[in-house]
């Protein structure tokens, strides 16, 4: 039932702040329906920085940038993961660092991870990742190797109870952390893209998510991480994404059709690319789940790297029932004429000749960073070549739009051709040749038959289904960081950082939850701004959390200063 028609005047007696609703509540009357919105919205629109850290309090040296918040799952302790190869662990409630851990990596830390109350674990540029014990922090637990490149992210599966990371190697890994050999944890990579940034993992595991720098979403649905690296074998999503862009069929591509099938019961794959006009979106940087995995917030930036973008996309399971709204129904075409047979063709022992090697770009350094304090630069990230962006002419949006259904598309022999389609066509076929999960790609096999006398083969480009539900365009500030957006733990509002300060954006004006709001909703809606606190910080805010059990928010920025905001109806205090 959507809160749209709730007026000012019942907002304000069922306020946090009001003493009828108190009355109300001894007396024993039941909230009516709206209470709990017109309650949030109070104490969210009543956020206020009321304490702040930085190095300098204590003379401690310095942290650098704090690139990632966390909190316990009893909302306890507070971890940040800083540039400076450190962690520091606060009390939240008291607003006080209670210890801190030096040279924790051999580089900047990126990510924390808290597996359970007590253990948690922490990623860096050093392609390492680390568990750690918050009972004895002197020594770390173990140090997990397989990663080639930066570690960017962690997820942990709880239904599966393994570890899940992903870097900028494009990679996925699976850690079982109560394994243990003589090397180290049992691990297995489940997948590879080229151009992946993050992976987040649904709150019940039962979804995947993964963002590129190619303005793509990745949706694994049903997910099972013991099969995920069997059944998306030599899956690449870039050649499939630049396949539906170009609207002509790669068949190493579509070979992997059976994937999206709304039929599959485990690991089924889908693409989210809609977002909202003028967001011409080039490098999905940040990305999250909301807390009861409705829907996934991310943060991309547009091509022309002129702006930033927060997006809000629906990623739940849709209940097709049946599969026939998705296929082709036009009539099948005439049949083919048969040509004169003619002589058998004489076959090659080598029908296909193995693709030169490509240029591989090298793993960027921590030398090359220019500074050693600065997570990565973007442009290094958005100059590796991934293969889906095709020429000027094919940059259409026309794919973003349609309705979820297959195109048709007759697969021919190709022909020698100097078009631009092609041309990239076959360059983007050489340069996703990039590893998968068994470092090879599967291969048709060759008949030695004429082509005349096979039948014609009928494939179907698959169109992805509109997905965009909110959307806010974000100040162009901070070029080549990524900026830590967080929901709060009701999922009712978005913390984005914005310039040196933070907002929170809101759904619609009573801060209702999702499941109110989206009743509403004719199209793709712009979020509501509930509340703005600028220039806190000396420097760009890169990091944000919400708390899991209280009305507390903390941001964090480059220059080490962490800020807490808290409910607050009295003077300002800070």
């Amino acid at each position: 039932m959507g809160t749209k028609g709730l007026d000012s005047s019942f907002m304000t007696k069922y306020s946090a702040y009001s003493p009828l609703r108190l009355i109300e509540r001894e007396t024993g009357f039941y909230n009516p329906v709206g209470a709990g919105d017109a309650m949030a919205r109070s104490l969210y629109r009543a956020m206020k920085p009321l304490a702040s850290w930085d190095c300098e309090i204590g003379n401690t040296p310095p942290i650098g940038g704090v690139f990632n918040l966390e909190f316990s799952p009893e909302g306890s302790l507070l971890v940040a993961a800083c540039e400076k190869k450190s962690i520091q662990i606060f009390d939240p409630l008291t607003h006080k660092r209670i210890h801190s851990v030096n040279d924790a990596h051999l580089d900047c830390v990126n990510c924390v991870k808290f597996l359970d109350g007590r253990m948690f674990a922490t990623c860096s540029d050093d392609t390492t990742i680390a568990l750690w014990d918050v009972r004895n922090l002197k020594k770390k637990i173990r140090s997990l190797l397989g990663h080639s490149n930066w570690v960017k992210n962690i997820e942990f599966s709880v239904k599966d109870k393994l570890l899940v990371t992903s870097g900028l190697d494009g990679s996925i890994y699976t850690w079982d952390i109560n394994s243990y050999t003589e090397f180290n944890l049992v691990y297995q990579r489940v997948f590879h893209a080229s151009g992946l940034m993050r992976c987040r993992l649904s709150p019940d595991a039962r979804q995947m998510v993964m963002c590129t720098t190619g303005g793509l979403l990745v949706i694994i649905h049903d997910l099972n991480l013991s099969t995920l690296a069997n059944d998306l074998h030599g899956f690449k999503p870039n050649l499939y994404r630049l396949m539906q862009m170009s609207q002509q069929v790669i068949p190493i591509a579509a070979m992997y059709d059976h994937l999206f099938d709304a039929k599959r019961t485990e690991n089924r794959v889908e693409f989210v690319s809609d977002f909202p006009d003028g967001n011409d979106a080039e490098v999905v940087s940040a990305l999250q789940i909301h807390p009861q995995g409705w829907c996934a917030l991310s943060r991309n930036i547009s091509h022309d790297d002129r702006s930033e973008w927060s997006c809000i996309h629906d990623i739940q399971p849709l209940d097709t029932g049946s599969d026939k709204s998705c296929r082709d129904t036009n009539s099948p075409p005439p049949p083919r004429v048969p040509a004169p047979r003619r002589p058998p063709r004489r076959t090659r022992s080598h029908p296909y000749r193995q693709p030169r090697p490509m240029a591989q770009v090298p793993p960027i350094t921590g030398e090359q960073s220019g500074q050693v304090g600065r997570n990565f630069n973007m442009q290094r990230i958005m100059g590796i070549n991934t293969g889906i962006t095709p020429p000027g002419v094919m940059r259409t949006r026309h794919m973003h739009t349609a309705p979820a259904r297959l195109v048709p598309r007759l697969h021919a022999t190709p022909t020698p051709s100097n078009s631009a389609p092609d041309a990239a066509l076959a360059a983007a076929s050489a340069t996703d040749s990039s590893p998968s999960t068994s470092g090879q790609t599967p291969r048709r096999e060759s008949t030695s038959s004429c082509d005349e006398d096979q039948p014609e083969t009928r494939h179907y480009i698959r169109q992805n289904r509109e997905r965009l539900l909110y959307y806010k365009e974000e100040t162009n500030l901070g070029k080549g960081f990524i900026k830590e957006l967080c929901f709060s733990a009701d999922g009712r509002l978005v913390c984005s950082p914005f310039g040196r300060g933070m907002r929170l954006l809101a759904l619609n004006d009573n801060c209702a939850e999702l499941s109110h709001c989206v009743q509403e909703l004719d199209g793709p809606t712009k979020m509501v701004d509930v509340v703005r606190s600028l220039f806190i910080h000396q420097d760009l805010v890169v990091s944000s959390k919400f708390s899991p059990r209280h009305h507390l928010l903390v941001t964090g920025c480059l220059e080490g200063k962490v800020v807490w905001y808290d409910p607050y109806s009295g003077p300002s205090v800070y």
